[in-house]
C-alpha cells in the first residue's frame, strides 16, 4: 500500500481536528435546543439559553478562525482603524483568568480594535497554555512602530515547531499532548497583524520557550 504524502497526511490530520473541535459545540447547541423545545417552561430556561448562546458564539469564532487562517478576506475584521492602547488591550484579553502576565511599557496603535483583541488573545492563550510562568510582555513605542514582545519560558522547542508555528493546523509535540486545539491561534494572529499593516513572528527563546513579537503601526 502506497504511503500518503506529507500534504495528504496534513489534510487528513486537519480534517480530523476540525471535525473534533466543531462537533462538541454543535452537539451542545443541538442538545440544548432539543431540551428547550421539549419543555419551554423549565426553571433553568435562562441558564440553558445562556449556554446555547455561548456555544453558538464558540462555533462562530471557530469558523471565523478557520476562514481567516485560510486567507478568506471576508472573515477579517472590517471598519475604520482607530487608536488602541496596546497594554490595555492586553490586560483586557487576560480577563483575570489563568496565570498572571507581567505587562510593562506603553504604546498606542492605529488598528481595528477587534483585530487587536483577537491577536493579543491568541498570543497570550498560546503563551500561557504551552509555556511556563512567568510570562512577560514588554511594549515599546518607537518612532514608526509599536512593538510588543511576549516572553514565554518553557522547554526547548524543535526547529520544526519554530518554523511552522504560524502555519495553520501545526501543533508541536507538547501542544498535542497537553490540550486539544486546532492549531490556528498564532496563524490567525499573524494574518490579522498583516491585515492591520503590521506583522507577527516567533523565535526560539534562549534557555527554552518562545518569544512572540507583534508590530503594529502607531497612532
Amino acid at each position: 500500500m502506497e504511503e500518503p504524502s506529507d500534504l495528504e497526511w496534513l489534510k487528513e490530520r486537519a480534517l480530523n481536528v476540525i471535525g473534533h473541535e466543531l462537533r462538541t459545540p454543535t452537539s451542545t447547541v443541538r442538545g440544548l435546543a432539543e431540551v428547550l423545545i421539549a419543555n419551554d417552561d423549565r426553571d433553568d430556561r435562562d441558564e440553558l439559553l445562556a449556554a446555547l448562546v455561548r456555544n453558538a458564539r464558540r462555533l462562530e469564532l471557530l469558523l471565523d478562525d478557520l476562514l481567516a487562517a485560510a486567507g478568506v478576506t471576508t472573515a477579517l475584521p472590517v471598519g475604520p482603524a482607530e487608536p488602541v492602547d496596546l497594554p490595555e488591550a492586553i490586560r483586557g484579553a487576560l480577563n483575570g483568568t489563568g496565570p498572571a502576565v507581567d505587562i510593562s511599557g506603553a504604546g498606542v496603535v492605529f488598528a481595528r480594535p477587534r483585530s487587536v483583541g483577537r491577536i493579543v488573545s491568541a498570543v497570550l492563550d498560546n503563551a500561557r497554555a504551552y509555556g511556563d510562568a512567568p510570562v512577560t510582555v514588554a511594549v515599546r513605542h518607537d518612532e514608526d512602530r509599536v512593538r510588543a514582545v511576549v516572553d514565554s519560558p518553557g522547554p526547548e522547542l524543535s526547529p520544526e515547531d519554530i518554523r511552522y508555528a504560524l502555519e495553520p493546523f501545526w501543533r508541536g509535540e507538547r501542544a498535542v499532548t497537553t490540550r486539544p486545539g486546532l492549531g490556528l491561534g498564532l496563524a490567525v494572529a499573524s494574518r490579522l497583524a498583516a491585515h492591520e499593516g503590521g506583522r507577527l513572528w516567533v523565535e526560539g527563546r534562549s534557555g527554552g520557550g518562545l518569544l512572540t513579537t507583534l508590530e503594529l503601526p502607531p497612532a
